[in-house]
């Protein structure tokens, strides 16, 4: 886990798309999930992209974190402020070197990814 210290890891968990009467180029955007641990604690945020360039962040909050012997990723979530995020259904796992992140969508199915250290 020492490799994804201090590293934004990020991964594209979603897009959205909104239909408008005329051609608005911000009407498109791609939403990532980003987290920055150190040693005792977790930032989690969403970054939304919209297809103009135009960046939001939304900071869902800083958390304590820790490895299990499993090699899954605990962290002890605040569930309001991950309520209606796509922290709500998260888990963490060390698998091969690599972060990956499940996560359980609206839709009741569960998708993989893989958290690499970059921007969005």
């Amino acid at each position: 886990m020492k490799n994804h210290l201090h590293k934004k890891l990020v991964t594209k968990v979603g897009t959205v798309c909104e239909e408008t009467p005329d051609d608005n180029p911000c009407a498109g955007s791609e939403i990532y999930l980003s987290l920055f641990f150190d040693k005792k604690e977790v930032k989690v945020s969403e970054i939304e992209v919209a297809t103009c360039g135009q960046e939001s962040i939304y900071n869902i909050g800083t958390y304590t974190w820790k490895l299990l012997p499993n090699k899954e990723i605990r962290i002890d979530f605040i569930p309001e402020q991950t309520k209606g995020t796509y922290a709500e259904h998260l888990f963490l796992e060390l698998r091969d070197k690599k972060l990956v992140a499940r996560i359980i969508h609206l839709n009741g199915e569960e998708v993989e990814y893989v958290l690499e250290d970059k921007k969005p």
